[in-house]
Parts: structure tokens; sequence; C-alpha cells
């Protein structure tokens, strides 16, 4: 079964700040992402990092328009289309931190992946080294609690432990 997720921008701006935007073409078959979170990623202010990752060509990231964009009360522009594109393309997922988005994604019956759980799922798949990962998100302005990083590293030594 092939598996199409939709893209927010924070995930995929971070994923590229510590060097783990590619893990996303080994864990999905497809990545879509909509024009208005390209342009957020290719904002003045982003990092030209950021900027040369969302230019690149890749076999399985695509950005696409929204057919019929339509804003949606207490969302930004970039949720809004990643939750219709989702809806049009009928995705499995969509990658969003945002937690008004993931709300309406939940409302929508779309099922939401957050950076953390993306990081956690790369680790499983032994594509990254989960403490690493997690030690460059903290050098970056990324917001999350320690309670869930902690979590995430306590599920990651536990997995690591029965692989042994």
């Amino acid at each position: 079964m092939s598996s199409i997720v939709v893209a927010n921008a924070n995930p995929l701006h971070y994923l590229v700040l510590i060097d783990c935007g590619e893990t996303l073409g080994r864990l999905f078959d497809h990545v879509l992402v909509p024009f208005a979170v390209r342009d957020e990623l290719l904002h003045p202010r982003a990092p030209q990092k950021v900027k040369d990752w969302i230019v690149s060509a890749r076999p399985w990231l695509e950005i696409t328009p929204v057919t019929h964009p339509q804003p949606v009360h207490g969302l930004h522009k970039g949720e809004t289309e990643v939750l219709q594109l989702a809806l049009e393309r009928r995705a499995d997922a969509v990658l969003m931190d945002d937690m008004d988005g993931r709300t309406a994604a939940r409302r929508l019956g779309i099922p939401t992946i957050y950076t953390i759980a993306i990081l956690e799922l790369a680790a499983e798949k032994g594509f990254i080294e989960l403490p690493t990962a997690i030690a460059k998100l903290k050098q970056t302005s990324f917001f999350i609690s320690q309670e869930i990083l902690d979590a995430a590293l306590e599920r990651d030594r536990e997995r690591r432990g029965k692989e042994k």
C-alpha cells in the first residue's frame, strides 16, 4: 500500500534543519506540499538550508496547488491548504505540529503526525539515531516540552533494549 502524506511548514522546516528531511522519502511513498507551505519555507527570513531543500527536486516530493482553496477560521493559510489538499488527494495523514491545525484535522477525520513522531518512526526503521536528532532539534528554536522529549527518548531506549 502506498502512503501519501501532506506536510505543513513546521515539520519540514525543523526536519531539514536537523538533517532529517530526506527521511520523509524513506518513510512515505509520496509527500505533498501545498503552495502556501512552499511559500512559507521560501520566506526571506527562512534559513537558506530550508530554502535550498524545498526547491530541490525529489521523486517522492510534490509541490502542488489546492484545487479550491477556501479560508478556514482560526487557521493560517498553510494549515488550511494542508487540510484541504489532504482531503482532495485522500492522503493517509498530515504532518503538522500546530495544535489548532491538528484539532481541525481530527474533526475532518485526517490522522496527524507531528515532528517528534516522524523522528521516532525514522529511528524505529533504523534511518536515524533518535538521541542525536533530538539533540540537534534542541539547538533550534523548535518548541516542545521536555516531558515529551524524555518520553520519546525512553521509548527509543526500550525499543533498542528489546532489539539486543
